[in-house]
């Protein structure tokens, strides 16, 4: 009887062994696949907008949902409509993103990301290394924020300034 339960108790103690080197080992993957995924998310969504694709990049943001002129709260298909039209009328007022590059992303804590993109601004040419923001929503992460840029295109992008 005293072999069996020392038997009985080594099985514990390795079955606590293994699931600690089971998250010992895929925590890692884990987090390495979810930075993988923001950066293609990331990258997609400034594509998108650069293509034009706004329908598309929409997926990836987490749009702030008050119009600031009427301070009514909008639902999904009116901040896409409100998004959609801000970012068109920017581009014809002559600023857009020309290219998106040197994404990275760092989910050690929360995730946030660092972009180099280049707007053009009526002709002129200027680079910005901007902030990337993202908050968890229904299982999956958007954009929340980008910030160090001109307040006018972070508030088209995105719909805030300055908040977190």
């Amino acid at each position: 009887m005293n072999l069996y339960k020392r038997l009985r108790d080594n099985k514990k103690i390795v079955s606590i062994l293994l699931l600690i080197a089971i998250f010992a080992v895929g925590y890692p993957v884990i987090k390495r696949s979810e930075k993988e995924t923001l950066k293609y998310k990331t990258e997609q969504f400034f594509n998108n907008i650069i293509e034009e694709k706004y329908e598309e990049a929409f997926v990836f943001l987490d749009y702030g949902g008050i119009d600031k002129e009427s301070n009514i709260t909008l639902n999904e298909d009116n901040k896409r409509g409100n998004w959609i039209k801000k970012l068109k009328q920017q581009r014809a007022n002559g600023v857009r993103i020309e290219r998106c590059k040197e994404v990275k992303v760092d989910n050690v804590d929360y995730p946030c990301g660092t972009v180099k993109l280049v707007v053009n601004k009526n002709g002129m040419l200027e680079e910005y290394i901007v902030n990337v923001k993202y908050i968890r929503s229904k299982n999956s992460y958007k954009i929340r924020n980008i910030s160090k840029i001109d307040d006018e295109i972070q508030e088209t992008i995105c719909g805030r300034i300055n908040e977190s």
